[in-house]
């Protein structure tokens, strides 16, 4: 049997829900077949230069997050980025490393508005690179905006038709000592994965009770071509 597939990286068809019609199956340019595993996509998204990651902007330099709290305040998230229109962005990982307060609570919560929500302030992530690491050559840019922090407070509208993707909550105790917390969201450790059509915002809210949380961060995202999902 000679089976034969498809190279395609950049412009994968669409097909038609019920067609009839010949749907081509696809491969990668080392031979393995493309499938549907979150991994694999990823690994597909970040061979094609699809994928991006921003951090916070001095390696070993915490940044404040949230203002002090016990409940998250949605117009003030510590994390956040605006996905324009005509964009399609999958969301892949975000961790982040907080300095503790003894006995106090931590609050981490990851969510999507459909709508872009930024108002105002915030300061500039580090510069988002492409995860296709190579300096031979122009690689794609971000089409992302908005890609801040909250050492300046950020203010966003009122949040619309959300999607919580993640929460979590750090109960502080009397008697601990040297405590850590290290709230992650990561599609490729089973949290839900969503496909954002812009315009849209990605928010990522760290809370701490009593004395706003200081830390530094990764953050990754696929930005796929638009035709990839549609009814």
């Amino acid at each position: 049997m000679d089976l034969r597939l498809l190279v395609n990286q950049y412009n994968r068809v669409l097909h038609k829900d019920n067609a009839s019609s010949y749907q081509g199956a696809y491969q990668t340019r080392d031979g393995a077949v493309q499938v549907n595993d979150r991994s694999a996509l990823v690994d597909m998204w970040t061979r094609d230069g699809r994928v991006f990651i921003s951090s916070n902007p001095t390696i070993g330099t915490p940044e404040t997050m949230s203002a002090a709290g016990t409940a998250y305040t949605l117009t003030a998230p510590s994390l956040r980025f605006t996905i324009p229109s005509g964009k399609l962005v999958v969301p892949i990982h975000v961790q982040l490393e907080v300095a503790t307060v003894i006995a106090k609570n931590d609050l981490f919560m990851v969510m999507v508005s459909d709508t872009d929500t930024f108002t105002s302030g915030g300061e500039a992530m580090a510069a988002a690179r492409n995860a296709f690491v190579q300096s031979s050559k122009a690689l794609r840019a971000t089409g992302v905006t908005n890609l801040l922090h909250s050492d300046t407070a950020l203010v966003e509208a009122a949040v619309t038709s959300t999607r919580t993707l993640k929460v979590l909550r750090r109960e502080g105790q009397a008697a601990e000592l040297n405590t850590t917390w290290m709230p992650e969201y990561n599609i490729l450790k089973g949290d839900p994965m969503v496909y954002i059509e812009g315009p849209a915002s990605f928010l990522v809210f760290a809370v701490q009770e009593t004395t706003a949380a200081e830390a530094e961060w990764t953050i990754s995202w696929a930005e796929l071509d638009i035709n990839t999902v549609g009814s």
